[in-house]
């Protein structure tokens, strides 16, 4: 509407299309190239995924004026926190008392480590407002932001995001101003203090659960659960392919085959599939490979160099410090949707500080397009919309719908909403199966395992639906699938040596 284009430029710009561009050519080689655009269910990790999360980033980039706005997005950032923070308490005390056991604060984020890599990320966004307030009753308001969103950051009971949180602690006192220096390592030294004396004064369920999370901390052999073995069956992964990778998100599709134990068990004994490696660098390794990891080294150092050149005032460290908190939280998990939607939202906000002026360019437009050119945005946005938000959410629904009520029309009307999205798939065939309609489940099965799934149960129940067509063949094939999936579960081999022997 003013009659020109105009796109702002910083130092991450390269970096981030490197990154991209390595995204897309290990889309393009990708062991499963649908898995690679779209993501698994409930993951979504593919390249539709990292193009929204830079597209994010460039947008806010874009709409960010000046400090005004900068400080404006952070403070929504703080005030997001702090609702995830009660939520997450709420729902914790709700389940302590419902279970009769001290239940971790999650909230709505799904998990809670995606919790603490949020809240451990907004930490230091929150005490840069309570340092700023120049009034009792702003220092009464951010000190209560503060202390809710660090309590619910305690009670995730995440250590990875209690050691970024603790990491941004250290980056903002002893890398801010001498104000804030003292004061964060004041504050940090009557926590700490705090923690001790409540600890050994008041023994309860709540801090004898702390004490044994910290101190499991500095024991990662033994008290990091799964986590040491799946980075070394991932690094044999790694080194299967390690130039391109498997392409983005088909972890999950290829880590049985290098997997040496039953790593992750459920509480009811079954085992659980892995479908990352837990450590985000090597998750980039898996499925970029060696190319993905040098732009990704190369993004990186991009924003520490970007704040490196920046005036180091209280404002940009903290923004640091958040950043640090991040970082760290994900490379003992791996990026989830919920926390690197803020992520980089943040990082936009960052890069805009530490770059007080960062240089754009103009490109001039007659007087006769901006209307027609608005207009076609506002239907591309709304088409978008509807394709990335409407449809996902009623497929879902009717998901949802053919599960409850066993609806073969909810399920179909699912999978037609979302046809690149396996789990439709599997729930037709599940369906089919339950009817003995065998020759609708080995379609949608097949149809599934096309998609790309990592569910050995459909593979299994493809092999039973091949037995009753009379395709003993196929059904070896799918038994065998079965067994590469998931070579722990007993069925599955006894499936292979039934077929195998051609027994009935």
């Amino acid at each position: 509407m003013e009659g020109g284009l105009r796109w702002r430029r910083t130092s991450l710009d390269f970096p981030l299309l490197a990154f991209l561009a390595s995204a897309l050519l290990s889309t393009v080689f990708a062991f499963n190239f649908n898995v690679a655009i779209f993501g698994t269910y409930s993951r979504y990790d593919g390249l539709l995924t990292t193009i929204t999360y830079l597209a994010l980033f460039w947008a806010a980039v874009q709409s960010i004026e000046g400090p005004q706005d900068a400080r404006a997005l952070l403070r929504t950032a703080v005030a997001s926190a702090y609702a995830v923070a009660l939520v997450a308490l709420g729902q914790a005390l709700f389940d302590t008392f419902r279970l009769g056991s001290l239940q971790p604060a999650i909230g709505s984020l799904g998990n809670q480590n995606v919790t603490g890599a949020f809240l451990a990320m907004a930490c230091p966004l929150a005490y840069l407002e309570l340092t700023a307030a120049s009034t009792w009753a702003g220092r009464v308001v951010t000190a209560n932001a503060l202390f809710v969103v660090v309590a619910a950051l305690v009670l995730t009971f995440s250590r990875s995001a209690w050691l970024g949180g603790g990491v941004a602690a250290g980056v903002i006192a002893f890398a801010g101003r001498r104000s804030g220096r003292q004061f964060g390592l004041a504050a940090g030294v009557i926590a700490l203090a705090a923690v001790v004396v409540i600890s050994g004064l008041v023994p309860n369920p709540l801090t004898t659960k702390l004490e044994h999370r910290f101190a499991s901390l500095w024991d990662p052999a033994n008290s990091w659960g799964p986590r040491l073995p799946i980075w070394k069956d991932s690094l044999r992964l790694i080194a299967s392919r390690p130039i391109l990778g498997y392409g983005p998100d088909n972890v999950g599709l290829v880590y049985p085959r290098f997997q040496t134990g039953e790593w992750a068990m459920a509480t009811s004994g079954a085992e659980l599939q892995i479908d990352k490696t837990h450590a985000e660098v090597l998750q980039v390794a898996a499925t970029q490979g060696v190319v993905g990891v040098l732009a990704y080294l190369v993004v990186l150092g991009a924003f520490i160099r970007s704040f490196w050149r920046s005036p180091r005032d209280n404002l940009s460290t903290a923004l640091f410090a958040g950043w640090v908190a991040y970082q760290i939280t994900v490379q003992l998990n791996f990026t989830a949707l919920a926390a690197a939607f803020p992520f980089w939202i943040v990082a936009a906000v960052s890069v805009r500080t530490w770059e007080t002026e960062p240089p754009y360019r103009r490109l001039a437009v007659p007087a006769a397009v901006p209307r027609p050119m608005t207009a076609v945005a506002a239907v591309l946005v709304a088409a978008a919309a509807i394709a990335g938000v409407a449809f996902p959410y009623l497929a879902d629904s009717s998901l949802r719908d053919a599960v409850d009520r066993d609806a073969q029309a909810a399920a179909a009307r699912a999978r037609a909403l979302s046809p690149f999205e396996s789990v439709y798939a599997v729930e037709m065939g599940n369906l089919a199966y339950e009817r003995g309609d065998w020759t609708a489940a080995k379609r949608q099965y097949e149809a599934a395992a096309a998609l790309g799934t990592y569910n050995p149960r459909v593979y299994r129940s493809l092999a039973l639906a091949d037995m009753q067509l009379g395709l003993r063949r196929d059904a070896l094939v799918a038994a065998r699938k079965a067994v590469e999936l998931d070579r722990f579960d007993p069925a599955n081999q006894a499936l292979v040596n039934q077929l195998e022997v051609g027994g009935p």
